[in-house]
Formats: structure tokens, sequence, C-alpha cells
């Protein structure tokens, strides 16, 4: 009887992941600021000011940035057109529009799109301060983010140190403008291993103001802190940080009247003659520590056990079967004898 018990218990421990109760992180964590000097161990290890730059040609041959896949995305399209440079605005911009008058392949005439730009293979980094600043899409049916990529955030096991979606903001909030989003997701994006953290902050102003405002996170090897505009808006350990170094994301994303990232409903997506549907990134920051440079690891250091995973709940699965087959015939050779000594009375 005890191997059985500790045959389950194993199971339900391959299984079933640990919750991670967040409890009160303003008090369980370090969210102030780092300085990014010198003098404690920061070193810039990527800079943009888009203000620099003549042209996208420019951009896309002096810069580790580069158009998403183009292909189908949400209920549009990420389109490599939609990606500008605008020397008056001094940004890189990401329209996004529905019509036919644009060159995106073989996507329908009428399709909705939009884009975004990423630095896989060209920039990638484990722990670190990264910040953008931008002004985000005040159109509805549609959101903006900065986030952190993994190659393997397919991964099943190893919770999310073996790499984690870490979305630094997310902007579907434009019914309400004063707050903001942030998530982290690991294991893949299907059931049944699939998790995510997120978090609403209320920053008690306007974020969609049309003005420039400055997303971050501070990655160590503990925890990490989002910030806006310099203060910190939540910090947490969910799932295990990530220890693999990652790829960033600037991206649009097109979802007309639907419920978006944290619950929040979008409203419907149309063209605007104001460029309120434009995302503008200003620039882009990257720093690393000294100190952190110990506890990076490769991809490689950890095996995906989705294989394992279902081997176990196959187990449990079968265990739990077999457990439901015992009760009923112990529960049937007791109905039977109550019979027989009812008989015999």
């Amino acid at each position: 009887m005890k191997k059985l018990v500790a045959i389950v218990v194993t199971v339900f421990c391959l299984t079933v992941p640990l919750v991670a109760f967040a409890g009160c992180w303003q008090d369980k964590y370090d969210t102030k600021k780092p300085t990014l000097s010198e003098a404690d161990g920061w070193e810039l290890t990527y800079s943009d000011d888009f203000s620099e730059f003549s042209s996208i040609e420019e951009v896309w041959e002096n810069t580790v940035w580069r158009p998403v896949n183009h292909g189908p995305r949400r209920e549009g399209y990420w389109c490599d057109e939609t990606v500008k440079l605008d020397t008056e605005e001094g940004a890189l911009v990401v329209a996004s529009f529905r019509d036919g008058n644009t060159e995106c392949g073989e996507c329908p005439e009428d399709g909705a799109f939009s884009g975004g730009v990423w630095s896989s293979d060209t920039f990638e980094q484990a722990f670190g301060y990264f910040e953008a600043t931008v002004k985000v899409p005040v159109g509805s049916g549609l959101w903006s983010a900065f986030w952190l990529q993994s190659h393997d955030v397919g991964k099943v096991g190893n919770r999310g140190e073996d790499g984690t979606e870490i979305d630094i903001y997310e902007s579907s909030f434009i019914s309400n403008p004063t707050e903001t989003g942030n998530a982290l997701h690991y294991d893949a994006y299907s059931a049944p291993w699939y998790h995510y953290g997120d978090h609403v902050a209320d920053v008690g102003y306007n974020l969609y103001d049309g003005q420039y405002h400055t997303y971050a996170v501070w990655w160590n090897p503990e925890y990490y802190v989002f910030y806006v505009d310099g203060n910190a808006v939540w910090a947490t350990d969910y799932a295990g940080v990530s220890k693999v170094p990652q790829y960033m994301m600037l991206t649009v994303e097109i979802n007309s009247n639907a419920i978006g990232p944290y619950g929040q409903k979008l409203g419907y997506f149309d063209n605007r003659s104001d460029d309120g549907n434009n995302f503008y990134i200003k620039s882009v920051n990257v720093w690393q520590n000294e100190s952190y440079k110990q506890f990076i690891k490769s991809p490689d250091d950890f095996a995906d056990k989705e294989q394992t995973y279902t081997v176990a709940a196959a187990v449990g699965g079968a265990l739990g079967g077999a457990a439901v087959i015992a009760a009923v015939v112990v529960i049937g050779v007791k109905i039977h004898r109550k019979k027989r000594a009812s008989r015999s009375e």
C-alpha cells in the first residue's frame, strides 16, 4: 500500500505544477530601479535612437531589428510593409490598417494589417535591464507590446527557467487608459502544460495621451521587476526566472471586437485619419550586469520533459481508473454480502 501511495504522489508531482503565491510584491522584492552605472557592474550592451536614421533601409542595415515573420496573426496579418521610419517624428513606426493598398505577399487584399520588429538571432541576452520608449496606438481593436521571447519557450518542464515569454507591457487598455499589463508565459502555448501569470497596474495617469512613455523590465537571476516611466508596477519570481538568452519584440496585434489580454474589451478595429493606429518606437536600450553572467544557461542545459510528463499522466490515469474499478468492486462485494445476509435472516 505504501508503494502505491508513493507512486501516486510521484505522478501527481510530475503532472501538477506547483502554484506560485504572489504575496505582496512591494514588500517581498527590492524594486528600486538599478543605477545602471559602471561602478555597480552595469554595461550598456545595446542601444538604438531611431531619430539618428534617415531611412528604413538604414535601420535594417545598421541595427539588430528585422520585421517579424510575415503571415497570419490573430484576426489580421503581420506584414513587412507596415514598418516604416518617420524621420520627422524621429521614430520607427508600425502602422495598422484595413485595406488592399499594400504589397503584403499572399495576404488578402481586404485584410487587416499590422506587424512589428524583433531581434531573433541578431541580439539575444539573458538577464539585464531592457527598456523601450514608445507611443502606444490609441485606436481600438488592437494592442501594442514590448516583450522578450525564447526559442525554447515550447519546451515542457523546468517551469519558466528554460525560456519564458516576458511581456514587459501590453497596451490592451484603451477602455482603461491609466492601466497597463505585464505577463509571463511558459511551457508552450497549449494544454495541458501551458501556464501563465499576469498582473494589471493602475499608474494613475493616461498612458494613451499621445505622448512617449518608457516601459522596462529588470530581469535578474532571482526575480523580475516591471517599470513604467521609471516606477515599479510589478515584481515576481513566478514559475522560476528564465535563465536562457532571449530576443526582443515590439509588435502590434489586431483582434477586432474581441476580449484582449487581461480580459480587456478591445472594441472594433478600423482605419483612422489621425494616425491613431500607429505605434511609435523612439528608442531601445539594454544593459547587462557583470554579476549576472555566471547564472546564464544554454537551452541545451534543459531537456524537454513533455514525453516524460505524458507517460506519467498516462500512468496516473491508469492508476486512477484502477482505483475507480477497485472501489466499484468493493462496493459491489459489500452490497452482495448484505443481500445474502438479509436472505439468511
